[in-house]
């Protein structure tokens, strides 16, 4: 694919990702106390059992993945990434890894630098949209222990994740974290009709 075509690919797959993040939002869900995750069935999900079913199994992959980043277990972790050619996911809107194997050195690099590291995720909503494509939103904070007396670091931020099932799993087709970054000013860009 060429290189609008890739952007064109990743643009599409963040837009479908947000806005079907948005419509799954809820407020007050009970959260999970092992995983601290809310525990909301998916949006539209309750009448149809496949639907259901495919949300559920698509949340549990990300508790899964975020359990094996914590045990910091580089091939559980890295088996999530789709191998897929169309496999992409992006970082403060740049696409940073074209593949899952740009992904698995990228976390390999993390694990191999760090003691310990520790994800966590919250207000984690899953819509799934058929019984083998789903998306997911949430916020994470990612604290890194730098091995040797290195400084440790965390950075946090939102995150949304299109999921297929492939071969019975549910893996990461594209990706987008976005860093959390305080506002300038106390004025933000407003929607039309003056809603910020």
């Amino acid at each position: 694919m060429s290189e609008p075509g890739h952007r064109r690919a990743a643009a599409l797959a963040v837009a479908v990702a947000t806005v079907c993040a948005v419509a799954a939002c809820g407020e007050g869900a009970p959260r999970d106390a092992e995983t601290d995750v809310s525990r909301d069935d998916a949006a539209g999900s309750a009448g149809d059992p496949v639907i259901a079913a495919a949300a559920e199994q698509a949340r549990n992959a990300i508790v899964a993945y975020v359990a094996a980043v914590n045990a910091m277990d580089l091939d559980s972790a890295g088996a999530f990434y789709s191998d897929s050619p169309d496999f992409h996911w992006i970082e403060d809107g740049s696409v940073r890894y074209r593949s899952a194997q740009e992904s698995r050195e990228s976390l390999a690099g993390l694990m191999a630098m760090a003691s310990a590291a520790e994800l966590t995720v919250s207000e984690l909503s899953v819509t799934a949209l058929s019984a083998d494509i789903a998306v997911a939103s949430c916020q994470f904070v990612q604290t890194v222990n730098v091995a040797q007396g290195g400084p440790d670091f965390s950075f946090s931020g939102a995150m949304s994740i299109v999921l297929r099932r492939e071969n019975g799993r549910w893996l990461f087709l594209a990706g987008h974290t976005s860093s959390a970054r305080p506002r300038t000013g106390d004025t933000a860009v407003g929607e039309p009709g003056g809603r910020p």
